[in-house]
């Protein structure tokens, strides 16, 4: 009987882990957190020197005349991007990050769907006060000021050339850039879980959804590269390198399944790959 007991455990014991699935490290790995944190600060650092933060205006300023040069009148192209820069338009990205964590196509396997989408929101709850401290001491040392369309000349305002689109094309703190801050860290997060060809495909989702602000003047391109992607790679190094994020998504996960497997009861919900991972 002591036997079958303990047979009848083991056998418990591997299929809990062999359904146990994990989007984030169970295990600390000291060197790849401290190697990360030095790349970042390194990153970021470069950029607060006189050396560094003049090679990157210059960046750009180059930028900014070729992408907001072509919106100098009133086209097709130019209500295009005025268009991307309305704050509405911020809910295709949205949409599109969360497809790519409830549907496998981007690369996340279907057994992971679950984890992926409660782990990549407990990511931007922590990137949030990794992001804001940035932006604090940008504010704090002077950095965080007025966009390129406040300060150079010649500018071409949306709100100029098509009134009547409500469209974000100037900012009085632009470092760093929160748009390119959630969407890199999106695009780490796919790359980090699928590792495939098409998981690269969620990084240049995020270069085109940084765009609209760099066209529009709203942001210079420093603030995404540098300051959305320092807060980015910060978030992801503790995600990633840590067991933090595993212990907290397990811990979400448990404490949600029986709400998720009341809704997999739901007509068509339940055949949707997120509620039907087999």
């Amino acid at each position: 009987m002591q036997v079958f007991y303990h047979t009848r455990f083991m056998i418990r014991d591997s299929i809990f882990t062999m359904n146990t699935v994990t989007v984030f490290r169970p295990t600390w790995n000291i060197k790849a957190l401290i190697i990360s944190h030095l790349f970042a600060f390194a990153w970021l650092g470069f950029f607060l020197t006189d050396p560094g933060f003049a090679f990157w205006r210059s960046i750009d300023q180059t930028l900014f005349y070729s992408l907001n040069g072509t919106v100098s009148e009133d086209t097709g192209w130019t209500r295009f991007w005025a268009w991307a820069n309305v704050r509405i338009f911020d809910v295709v990205p949205l949409i599109i990050m969360l497809v790519s964590i409830t549907f496998p196509g981007m690369g996340i396997k279907r057994d992971r769907l679950q984890q992926a989408i409660i782990g990549f929101i407990l990511l931007l709850v922590l990137m949030f006060p990794i992001r804001e401290s940035v932006y604090e001491y940008a504010r704090a040392i002077g950095l965080s000021g007025n966009s390129p369309s406040l300060m150079l000349e010649p500018a071409f305002r949306f709100s100029q050339i098509v009134p009547e689109i409500p469209a974000k094309d100037a900012a009085g703190h632009s470092f760093p850039g929160d748009h390119a801050a959630v969407v890199l860290t999106w695009a780490g997060f796919i790359i980090l879980n699928a590792r495939n060809g098409w998981s690269f495909f969620a990084l240049v989702l995020a270069i085109f959804f940084m765009l609209p602000r760099i066209v529009g003047g709203a942001h210079w391109a420093s603030d995404n590269v540098v300051g959305g992607a320092f807060s980015a790679m910060v978030t992801l190094s503790w995600a990633f390198c840590t067991p933090l994020l595993h212990h907290l998504t397990n811990a979400t996960h448990r404490l949600l399944t029986p709400l998720i497997r009341l809704i997999a009861k739901i007509p068509l919900l339940n055949q949707l790959p997120i509620l039907s991972q087999r």
